[in-house]
């Protein structure tokens, strides 16, 4: 009851003091970067996916497919709008087929943990972002964890060293454990694109980031990191990239045409299952088509260019067929896209953000679980929390799509 309290009396704090900055308007950069939804609701028994109550298993349901273009959280299916969008069958092609690779086999399939905004775990609740990290630690053996990967949103506050601290003590439980890859969301820098990101996740203490734009920042990073037999390479990018970073990104896509890629940055689905785009969301936020919190509304550094999801899609995602994955948050829900490019390559692309999930503490520090099959040639997704030891089992967050090399 105390714990319930507690809760309450903070959720009033955060509404009416702003720390949750609902009050602000779209186009103040300090502002929260979502658009709350209740999902409470959503929050079912955990299932029986536990063995002596700690390795997960992730069981496919033979025949499964994802079964739409694009999905979202507590919303009907939406049809995709984009040239080519993909038959509800042809998610999951029989064959597998999709790839760079040649056919690639493992006696076990092989995890890659994402996880969502920590903000509000970095500011008000440590214990939650420490559960996620440790619990990745204890389950490494049993899932075989090959990565770790944080889509921004570490921190609250850019200039917080209280709140990086918690988030580098979080963090640092996988050091020497697990790589990982972070990029910074709109909380984790100012309006010029600076903070204490790179004092805490400098690019020289992580052995595995094989290249970063700017010597020394890890804003904008690459990995190459084995996940099971196959090696994949990371791309992670700042928040509503500019310019220069899409064509960075683009120079190293092109270096390793050879391995497939996932693209990490902070900002690109909305939470409705389509992608951020100024072009169709505009900027009145009466109408029905308004996206909130797209980044072109922050005008970072707007001289160098923001580029939106659209715009990461055209100019980067299109072009590059290895470019198999896309994980993103900033817009509380969960939701998902799959989308198909003129040569046949598919390219899932998935929201996953926590932060305004109502109840206690803020998210409960629901993390991604994603586990690579190369036999079956399927990804498995599920949403779990060590924090509460439950699962969201809802179709946003629990489902099945093909494993594109």
């Amino acid at each position: 009851m105390a714990r319930e309290v507690r809760s309450a009396v903070l959720l009033l704090f955060f509404i009416v003091a702003g720390c949750g900055d609902l009050h602000r308007p779209p186009g103040d950069a300090s502002q929260a970067d979502t658009n709350p939804v209740d999902v409470a609701s959503l929050l079912p028994d955990s299932p029986q996916l536990l063995t002596d109550g700690s390795a997960l298993l992730l069981d496919a349901i033979e025949g499964s497919a994802d079964a739409e273009v694009g999905q979202a959280l507590g919303q009907s299916d939406t049809d995709s709008t984009e040239t080519g969008a993909i038959a509800d069958a042809d998610v999951i092609p029989p064959s597998g087929d999709g790839g760079l690779a040649p056919e690639l086999s493992t006696a076990s399939p092989v995890t890659v943990v994402v996880l969502p905004d920590t903000q509000y775990y970095a500011s008000t609740y440590p214990d939650a972002f420490t559960a996620q990290t440790k619990w990745i630690v204890d389950q490494k053996p049993a899932l075989n964890i090959a990565a770790v990967l944080h889509v921004g949103d570490i921190v609250d506050a850019a200039y917080s060293t209280a709140q990086w601290n918690v988030a580098s003590t979080a963090m640092g439980l996988l050091a020497g454990v697990v790589p990982y890859v972070v990029v910074p969301g709109n909380h984790d820098a100012d309006g010029n694109r600076n903070g204490l990101i790179d004092t805490y996740f400098g690019p020289k203490t992580m052995s595995w980031i094989a290249g970063t734009m700017t010597d020394g920042q890890i804003e904008n990073s690459y990995a190459l990191v084995d996940i099971g037999p196959q090696q994949w390479l990371v791309l992670g990018l700042e928040f509503g990239p500019r310019d220069t970073v899409i064509s960075w990104a683009d120079t190293v896509l092109k270096a390793y045409p050879d391995r497939p890629a996932i693209l990490l940055t902070h900002a690109y689905l909305y939470h409705d299952g389509t992608r951020y785009n100024i072009a169709v969301g505009g900027t009145d936020s009466s109408q029905p088509s308004y996206q909130f919190w797209n980044p072109q509304y922050y005008g970072v550094t707007a001289s160098q260019g923001i580029n939106d999801g659209e715009q990461i899609w055209q100019k980067l995602v299109l072009p590059n067929r290895n470019v198999r994955l896309v994980f993103s948050g900033h817009d509380t829900g969960a939701a998902r896209l799959t989308s198909l490019r003129p040569d046949g390559s598919r390219v899932h692309q998935m929201l996953s953000d926590y932060q305004w999930l109502g109840g206690v503490d803020f998210g409960y520090g629901y993390l991604r679980v994603l586990q690579f099959d190369y036999d079956k040639k399927t990804i498995q997704v599920q949403t779990y929390s060590p924090y509460l030891d439950n699962y969201l089992t809802d179709d946003a967050n629990q489902f099945t799509v093909s494993l594109e090399l």
